[in-house]
């Protein structure tokens, strides 16, 4: 039978290692934490980046199709008339808008958000749920 010292040193030991387990469980989720932060961060970063190039880009694209549409119009307008060069400089521009934004379209989508995170979870929660068993 243990003697008195011997049991107060098991739980001693046993009080110690379930503070050191909960450390290092508090420990893994701030870092989580951290790197779900930090991921957000650049994403966010990258994301305000696109959109003001695609904001730029956007209106440099509109000004010189505008400009493109009066100066072909005009031109197409002696061969064909007015009406009818206009509305086919109108389709023929209002085709290559569509492609542009389902090209960026399917592009964003294709962004991983947090990717590093997810990761790091399923590491640990695999972790933690092997030594449960």
């Amino acid at each position: 039978m243990p003697t008195l010292d011997e049991r107060g040193d098991h739980e001693g030991s046993l009080i110690a290692l379930v503070r050191e387990t909960a450390s290092g469980f508090g420990q893994l989720v701030a870092d989580h934490i951290r790197l779900a932060r930090l991921e957000m961060t650049a994403d966010a970063k990258t994301y305000v980046r696109d959109g003001g190039m695609l904001l730029v880009a956007g209106v440099v694209l509109a000004i010189g199709y505008g400009l493109a549409c009066i100066a072909a119009g005009l031109a197409l307008a002696r061969v064909m008339g007015g009406p009818i060069a206009f509305v086919c400089l109108a389709v023929l521009h209002l085709a290559a808008g569509a492609i542009a934004l389902a090209v960026t379209m399917r592009r964003m989508k294709h962004v991983q958000l947090m990717h590093g995170t997810k990761e790091e979870v399923s590491r640990s929660i695999s972790a933690l749920s092997t030594r449960s068993h």
